[in-house]
């Protein structure tokens, strides 16, 4: 099947605006740009889930029971979820070590869509930002500051990757699901870094924001369910390998009026070569 031809939904994503003309912009909390929504047309990438690949389009899915999930206490299921996921990442690239991002020390966070509409402002005329949570100059240093929070040594290697995950908890179909864009799709003039306090590392770092582009073509997976997540790259020192992998989560109910309000668990993690 050809990708122009896969079924799509349409969804509103916030982008920083190349001109005044695009339309009225507003503030979200966090970013200094200011934001404009832009309709885009989002693909199920379902259908293609074998043709994807990390270093082309920046993300994949996969599929893989995660036994943490069935714990009922939310701070003892995030602790064995990162365990769980920090092993499976060292055997999927056969990577040297894993160490998890320093988030808040539990190293993973648990997202609700009701959460994400008050905070981001997913509300009539606003949509949640496309955005790279780290830019290239910021990925290093919080790699090295999350070494040190989780108690390892900072140690030299040939290549390191920030790789996220985001698993859905709440039952299909889900009412914001992740959107990514093809990182293949974007190019370095669609960018534009912004900047933010992290409050778990007490550091100013960037991120990058995008611009709406025609040209850029936007996926999301269809009723994603807990044996299953969404790998995606966010930093590669190895630039060949470094798409331009932006994400947001989308208000989906115009397709699905009535669907479940989404609860996803999401975590990132720095993963080195020697």
């Amino acid at each position: 099947m050809k990708r122009d031809q896969l079924d799509s939904v349409k969804g509103e994503i916030g982008f920083v605006p190349r001109t005044s003309r695009e339309g009225p912009t507003y503030e979200v909390s966090g970013y200094v740009n200011q934001i404009v929504s832009h309709e885009v047309s989002i693909r199920d990438a379902r259908p293609i889930v074998d043709k994807l690949s990390l270093d082309r389009e920046g993300f994949i899915l996969v599929n893989h029971a995660i036994s943490s999930l069935n714990e009922s206490d939310p701070r003892v299921m995030t602790s064995k979820y990162v365990e769980e996921m920090a092993s499976f990442l060292k055997s999927h690239f056969n990577a040297s070590w894993v160490v998890p991002y320093a988030q808040g020390g539990l190293g993973a966070a648990i997202h609700r869509s009701a959460d994400a509409a008050k905070v981001a402002g997913a509300t009539r005329g606003r949509a949640r930002v496309a955005h790279i949570d780290f830019s290239p100059k910021s990925a290093p240093v919080i790699a090295a500051l999350s070494d040190q929070a989780n108690g390892f040594r900072s140690r030299s290697y040939s290549r390191m990757m920030l790789i996220q995950t985001w698993c859905a908890l709440s039952p299909a179909p889900q009412d914001f699901p992740l959107a990514l864009v093809d990182g293949s799709t974007v190019v370095d003039t669609d960018i534009v870094e912004d900047c933010r306090t992290d409050p778990s590392v007490d550091i100013e770092s960037a991120l990058w924001l995008l611009q709406h582009s025609p040209g850029q073509h936007w996926y999301y997976f269809s009723d994603m369910k807990p044996n299953e997540f969404i790998l995606f790259k966010g930093y590669d020192s190895e630039d060949y390998g470094n798409p331009r992998s932006a994400h947001t989560a989308f208000d989906n109910r115009r397709a699905f009026p009535d669907a479940t309000p989404r609860e996803s668990i999401e975590t990132r993690f720095f993963v080195y070569f020697k």
